[in-house]
């Protein structure tokens, strides 16, 4: 027993050394009064760039929702596949397959670097922020609030996508937000869904109740201001005046109708892409039919009597 307990130990420190290591690496290279990048890259001018970008993309974001948060939020970048393998070991799958996640134990932002990223880089930046955002003003933040906000309000919902939503709340318009507040679908297929269900969610919340979702961000820069983070339930019940129960119903209801949205759309992008064949198929129709009609003969050219002959030699 006294052999084991110091190789437990030696493990254990090499394992947290191991797991440290990937940060110590990382310096300073940029930062603004909402947030500081880190990189295990010595700085570049395109680094500093990005910096600038975020800052205006974060002040917009606060400045939308009327609440300032004091701190700043770490940005690691990570260059390297296997460095932000390391770094999201041990977290959720959805992590493991993400482009950049946030730690709400660190209270900080890791992002793959933007070579190995295909989707809008500054849009993924938006969405980790927005994480952080909800962190600091909410505590018990349901899952689909956190999702939904941050997928809304970084512009993730293009109308491709919006299609999809409208086609899956035709398929499958029951509303599974309040049964997954804390926890992503176990299926990878569904992630997508949930993603697009909890944007649209956060929608209904601010385009259907507009002086409601002005109320809620009331209480929450009020409680703000009090030093103190407001519980999501108590800024949405007292806003709103309906239990988030009540509301996962309604918007299932509003899923359902949307999906008839999708019907109307689909049939009138069909119509748009068949609108050249039938005008092709009228134009061939129209000319088949005048070929086969029959030649009708001229008419022929009335001569012009004497008298008007000798009047006009005389004109």
């Amino acid at each position: 027993m006294l052999r084991i307990r110091p190789l437990f130990t030696l493990c254990f420190a090499l394992l947290l050394y191991w797991l440290a290591t990937p940060l110590a690496a990382y310096n300073l290279i940029a930062s603004s009064p909402y947030h500081e990048l880190y990189s295990n890259r010595p700085p570049r001018s395109s680094d500093r760039e990005l910096s600038k970008v975020l800052a205006e993309k974060f002040g917009d974001l606060q400045m939308q929702f009327g609440v300032y948060p004091e701190g700043r939020v770490p940005i690691y970048i990570v260059y390297g596949e296997a460095e932000y393998h390391k770094l999201s070991l041990g977290k959720a799958q959805i992590v493991e397959f993400s482009d950049a996640f946030y730690s709400g134990s660190e209270r900080a932002i890791y992002a793959r670097s933007k070579d190995q990223v295909l989707d809008n880089y500054l849009k993924i930046l938006q969405h980790e922020y927005l994480h952080w955002y909800i962190e600091e003003l909410f505590t018990y933040a349901p899952l689909w609030f956190h999702e939904g906000m941050a997928t809304y309000f970084s512009g993730q919902i293009g109308y491709e996508r919006f299609l999809v939503y409208l086609k899956e709340s035709l398929v499958n318009p029951r509303s599974d937000l309040f049964r997954l507040g804390h926890k992503y679908p176990d299926n990878r297929e569904d992630w997508s869904r949930f993603y697009l269900s909890s944007a649209m969610a956060v929608r209904y919340m601010q385009d259907r109740h507009p002086q409601q979702w002005q109320s809620f961000w009331e209480a929450v820069a009020q409680s703000y201001r009090q030093g103190r983070r407001i519980r999501f339930s108590e800024a949405f019940v007292n806003s709103y005046q309906i239990s988030l129960w009540d509301f996962h119903t309604k918007f299932g209801i509003h899923s359902k109708r949307q999906g008839y949205t999708y019907l109307l759309i689909a049939f009138n992008s069909l119509i748009f892409a068949l609108m050249p064949f039938l005008m092709i198929a009228i134009v061939r129709k129209r000319r088949k039919k005048l070929l086969g009609m029959p030649d009708l003969p001229l008419p022929e050219e009335e001569e012009e009597p004497p008298e008007a002959d000798a009047e006009a030699d005389r004109t």
